[in-house]
């Protein structure tokens, strides 16, 4: 089962169809079964990933739009790859990177992309 957290973003994203803001950070971590992407047709590998996706949560509901961009889209990052799902994995994850939930959303709203990946990796990759 997935684990995740809401993060309130500093600077909410303008987007969409009505120009509805997403203030909210989804910070997700799963198992991914491996395959190719529908949209550009690389292939990607199994594992466990962490999601980062801007939404608005309103009443139980999440809301998010696509329009192609990595800023308001979101976009998932490798932490470990493995052939089939593990829950201790994916709660070991969670364990290690959602107490960054906060700092990671602070990246993401300023747009440092590159910070967060590099947090992210950090983190994983010296708490093991």
């Amino acid at each position: 089962m997935e684990k995740r957290v809401f993060v309130n973003l500093k600077t909410p994203i303008k987007g969409g169809h009505r120009d509805e803001l997403l203030d909210k950070l989804k910070i997700s971590i799963d198992y991914s079964a491996s395959g190719v992407c529908f949209l550009d047709g690389c292939p990607y590998n199994g594992g466990v990933y962490i999601y980062l996706t801007p939404c608005s949560y309103k009443n139980g509901v999440i809301g998010t739009f696509i329009n192609g961009e990595i800023h308001t889209m979101g976009y998932k990052i490798l932490l470990k790859a493995m052939n089939r799902r593990s829950q201790k994995q994916i709660d070991l994850a969670a364990e290690l990177i959602l107490p960054y939930a906060e700092e990671i959303a602070s990246y993401y709203s300023d747009k440092k992309h590159d910070a967060v990946i590099k947090l992210i990796n950090k983190v994983y990759k010296s708490d093991k």
